[in-house]
């Protein structure tokens, strides 16, 4: 447990401000009130040079008594510009946080703070107006009490952030569960690379970790998309990656325009909320508990100028587009607006902002660090804001400011919770996908996201799933040169089990010695395919009675239990008699799984039995009658309890008829089925997120070198794309020692270096 105490900072009528600090209990720490007067302007015009003086009083002897009564108004203007544009040598960053300090808490006041604590963590809020905008866009993250900065001093840990008061906000606990969105905005040049890697990078490092999130994508977000998906997913997070930046005078976020004729749209705060907002029967409202801003300046009310002793009214912040800057009070960081909320129904109970460029280093590490922790069961506040990652990564913080521009906004009366049986459940789907995910080679799977999103939409929570079947071409005939249908169906099932489904997997390599050549046979397939989940799942393996197979004994004569409700469908028609027994064992098979982990808490919909079956043209005869006989606009299940079915076909010299029977049989369902078909991977010039993942996976990780154009970057990427069998994911392990020898050519180049997880998400982009 932290104690905390809370550093309040008030205006005054003098034009100044009053500080004091309070403990957890609200009583004021002695010695702590002072008043604060500002530092005299160069010019009356230069308002962005305005600061508190840390001086009078100075406790004579203090460190660094000196230097802190010479600083000016542009001194500090001129440190606090050159830190953001990450020009902090000279020890800027210990001298700024030495003057932050000093106005904050003091020797003796950090003395009594420490006694206090016990060695317990200590956590520090900032409280002030969030209109306060010379206090605002202070970092205070960097506070040093003349020995070490407070984020990294020896000992318990002290955690930083804004406090924000909330007008009606939810007092009670809100519960967290991990759940993510990630919210992939309006991007440019490579976003796929840019964005989406960093997202991969990110939950590649945590199942190295054995930790899982349930999460999901939506890339080119638009409005609509965000508010569809915060009410169908309720998540606990939603993580943007945009461009961030100020408009209309306030600070916004960049989404892809709605409008077809717009390439983009800025969301303000209010704008913001309203998009985040779900609403329960009751007609309660309410927002998801967190919100990371993996954007630009959303936890700051100003870019800093190139020369800070000129007066800005507007600056381009967003690229292509110019926004008018605020320069004056009133105007709140996009973090702080968030957690101030609505003013009628509170809003978000944190938000990580950054204040500065997201391409630095620690600002992703800080990200990581939260999931790492909030995965782990520790606290949120904690996970949130807690010791700062740069630390135990090679860096020299008192040249860097890096490790201090994620800031963190907390709501004055939020506590959060991590729900242990949800994260226990988590672990637990996370131990069963291992055992579902079998093809490591290669160990990076990347590319091939558009099937995600079909197959999210083909096992949507009824009524809003309308085509429950994706059927997956793969016309290539070689079958030495595979595209990687195999591969793609384990993942799918991976999703499904994240999304808290229950998926049967049949790939081509588990099929039985007998060939299904009929609708029994290939029902039949799908139950083993069941029955090897129930052991994947931990299921005892003989606690069912099989409908499926009750039915078969029964045509062979032997004694049986056939639910009535199968002997009635089978007496009208033999398929829909094993149709309507599968059925019942699927749900059956969903049912007890989900009894066992648990639903995901909090999410709305129900849980589905999904199957997914290899290479169906294998069942010949039988591969169109599969598709015309058995699949409906349930899947394998009913509208209202639906079976969603993903199969791949594959036209080759043995199967071309079979391949065509289920062509056809498509056809003639096109309003229930998703079509799409396997292509080999692209050229690095449309997807490069794929070859980059290949190279993340290795034993030593890779990385371009970041001072490469793009131009040869994309070159470089294409000469990996032919040393892999252009783009075969099957000729990837044949093809080893050919990629080997690219990459020790560019290695001897300077062109790639090693680096680990922590490089690589520095180098994904800039925004």
């Amino acid at each position: 447990m932290s104690v905390r105490f809370v550093i309040r900072l008030r205006a005054d009528d003098a034009g100044g401000w009053t500080r004091d600090v309070r403990d957890a209990a609200g009583v004021v720490v002695p010695g702590s009130t002072r008043a604060i007067g500002a530092l005299p302007l160069p010019h009356p015009d230069d308002t962005l040079l305005t600061f508190p003086a840390c001086h009078p009083p100075l406790a004579a002897g203090a460190v660094d008594e000196v230097d802190l009564h010479a600083l000016d108004a542009s001194t500090l203007g001129r440190w606090y510009a050159n830190m953001a544009s990450g020009q902090a040598s000279d020890g800027m960053p210990r001298r700024f946080g030495r003057y932050l300090f000093e106005l904050a808490l003091g020797e003796a006041v950090w003395a009594h703070v420490i006694a206090e604590a016990a060695n317990a963590a200590i956590e520090l809020r900032l409280d002030c107006p969030p209109d306060a905008w010379a206090l605002m866009r202070l970092p205070w993250e960097l506070l040093h009490d003349g020995q070490h900065f407070l984020a990294a001093r020896p000992g318990p840990l002290v955690l930083m952030s804004r406090q924000i008061t909330a007008p009606a906000a939810i007092t009670a606990p809100r519960v967290f569960t991990p759940r993510v969105l990630f919210v992939i905005g309006s991007l440019q040049d490579d976003t796929e690379i840019r964005a989406g890697a960093e997202y991969l990078g990110l939950l590649r490092r945590l199942q190295t970790l054995d930790l899982t999130i349930d999460s999901r994508v939506l890339r080119d977000c638009t409005a609509e998309m965000l508010q569809a998906a915060v009410a169908e997913f309720q998540p606990s997070v939603v993580h943007f990656i945009c461009h961030g930046g100020f408009a209309e005078g306030r600070g916004a976020l960049r989404l892809i325009a709605s409008d077809a004729g717009l390439p983009f749209q800025d969301y303000t705060a209010p704008q913001l909320l309203a998009l985040l907002a779900t609403t329960d029967a009751t007609g309660a409202v309410a927002y998801p508990p967190v919100l990371v801003l993996n954007a630009c300046y959303s936890a700051t009310p100003l870019p800093p100028a190139a020369d800070p002793l000129d007066t800005l009214s507007g600056l381009e912040v967003f690229g292509g587009g110019a926004g008018v800057l605020p320069t004056s009070a009133g105007t709140l960081p996009l973090g702080a607006e968030l957690v101030a909320g609505d003013g009628v129904h509170g809003g978000p109970a944190l938000v990580i902002g950054m204040g500065g460029k997201v391409a630095d280093l620690a600002c992703r590490l800080f990200t990581r660090q939260f999931y790492q922790s909030l995965l782990r069961g520790d606290p949120t506040w904690p996970a949130a804001a807690g010791r700062r990652g740069a630390f135990a990564h090679g860096f020299d913080p008192r040249d860097t400011v890096d490790w201090a521009t994620p800031v963190v906004f907390t709501e004055a009366s939020a506590s959060l919770q991590v729900d242990p049986l949800e994260l226990d459940a988590a672990r637990r789907r996370e131990s069963t996908v291992r055992q579902f995910r079998r093809q490591a080679d290669p160990p990076a799977f990347c590319g091939r996201l558009r099937f995600f999103d079909q197959w999210h939409a083909a096992t949507a929570p009824p009524p809003r799933g309308t085509r429950r079947l994706l059927g997956i071409a793969m016309s290539d005939a070689d079958r030495d040169r595979q595209v990687g249908g195999s591969r793609l169906l384990e993942e799918l099932a991976v999703a499904s089990i994240h999304a808290g489904h229950v998926p049967c997997l049949r790939l081509h390599n588990q099929a039985s010695p007998e060939r299904a050549t009929d609708i029994a046979g290939v029902v039949r397939e799908i139950l083993a395919a069941a029955m090897e989940t129930r052991l994947r799942f931990g299921l005892p393996a003989h606690t069912w009675v099989s409908q499926v197979l009750q039915l078969t004994r029964s045509l062979k004569g032997h004694a049986a239990q056939v639910d009535p409700a199968v002997d009635d469908a089978f007496a009208l028609d033999e398929a829909n008699g094993f149709r309507t027994a599968l059925q019942m064992d699927l749900w059956r098979l969903r049912d007890e799984v989900v009894a066992q982990l648990g639903a995901p808490r909090g999410r709305p919909g129900q849980q589905l039995a999904v199957v997914l079956l290899d290479e169906v043209q294998r069942y010949a005869g039988a591969a169109g009658r599969f598709v015309a006989e058995l699949l409906r606009a349930g899947g394998l299940g009913t509208e209202q309890d639906p079976i969603p079915v993903a199969f791949t076909y594959r036209k080759d010299l043995n199967y071309a008829e079979p391949y065509e029977q289920v062509r056809k049989a498509l056809d003639a369902i096109s309003n229930w089925a998703i079509r799409e078909e396997l292509h080999p991977l692209r050229e690095a010039v449309s997807d490069r997120s794929i070859y980059l993942h290949l190279l993340l996976h290795r034993a030593q990780p890779l990385v371009f070198s970041p001072t490469l154009a793009l131009l040869d970057v994309d070159r470089f990427y294409n000469s990996i794309h032919r040393a892999t069998a252009s783009g075969y994911p099957s000729q990837f392990r044949e093809k080893a020692e050919p990629l080997n020898n690219v990459l020790l050519t560019l290695q001897d180049a300077d062109v790639v270096v090693p680096a680990t997880d922590e490089d690589v998400l520095s180098g994904l982009g800039d925004q």
